[in-house]
């Protein structure tokens, strides 16, 4: 039985998750400023993959009479701002597929997280109309905005890990016998190098400002980890000193001592 103390424990501990779950944001509207005369049409992304390449996709059209406008209609120029709010890609003259231009940038420009934004220019041939449109958005890990479901999901599981990590240490303190310490203490240090691996990977999947969390999470993975080595080797120790004692009991027992006795002389406790 659990006494009052550990149920306080337990309380506190879920109290302390609940405060820390992460929860959803609003997705990153995008602006449109300045249009005239021409009307551009933008493929609306709210987030892109760190360091993955995109394909920036738009279409023109003649505000007057919805006409879709091409290449010999048209000229357009396409830029991206970075986080800093450096320029940090520009094509002046955008060649179009039919009616669709696209421009292919590289992952290597979204190296950083944060906020980004594009801007596109068009102007008729002519110079009698012309179009601006920008609009902005996230740079993540996952390139995926963290939703409800998400963050249920991972708030859920992250829950369910906690439940039995807190039921592990209440097994240390609560067998008697030695194997059943070390067994508790096993899955305790399991659950928790899984728990600080899922909190450093979704902080760097959502994160998309500061990253402190993450590397926190990272450095405690890391050295949980590591923990493990110096484990394993006292483990595989008290299997081969249980092993060794075993045999000797039994020895000693067919020789004709009595169990207990031959427990004593090895230096366990008989049952």
């Amino acid at each position: 039985m659990l006494n009052k103390k550990f149920s306080f424990l337990l309380i506190f501990m879920f109290l302390l998750i609940s405060i820390s779950m992460v929860s959803a944001v609003p997705p990153v509207q995008s602006t449109i400023v300045a249009e005239k005369g021409l009307e551009i049409e933008i493929t609306v992304m709210n987030y892109i993959q760190q360091n993955a390449d995109h394909s920036f996709r738009f279409r023109v059209y003649n505000a007057s009479n919805n006409a879709f406008m091409g290449g010999d209609q048209v000229n357009c120029s396409f830029g991206l701002i970075g986080k800093n709010g450096i320029p940090i890609y520009q094509v002046p003259d955008v060649t179009p597929t039919g009616y669709v231009f696209i421009v292919n940038v590289d992952g290597g420009n979204f190296s950083q997280l944060g906020s980004y934004h594009q801007g596109i220019n068009c102007q008729t041939d002519d110079g009698s109309a012309g179009g601006v449109k920008t609009s902005s958005f996230e740079v993540n890990g996952y390139g995926e905005q963290l939703d409800t479901a998400h963050s249920i999901k991972f708030n859920s599981a992250m829950l369910f890990m906690m439940i039995l990590f807190l039921l592990a240490l209440a097994g240390i303190f609560g067998f008697e016998n030695i194997t059943g310490k070390f067994a508790c203490y096993w899955i305790a240090h399991i659950l928790f190098v899984v728990g600080t691996f899922s909190m450093w990977q979704f902080n760097m999947g959502y994160t998309t400002t500061f990253t402190g969390m993450a590397g926190v999470w990272k450095v405690m993975f890391y050295v949980s980890t590591i923990a493990m080595l110096p484990m394993m080797i006292m483990s595989i120790a008290m299997m081969i000193v249980y092993y060794t004692t075993g045999k000797e009991v039994q020895r000693l027992i067919d020789k004709g001592m009595p169990e207990a006795e031959a427990y004593r002389r090895q230096g366990g406790k008989y049952k």
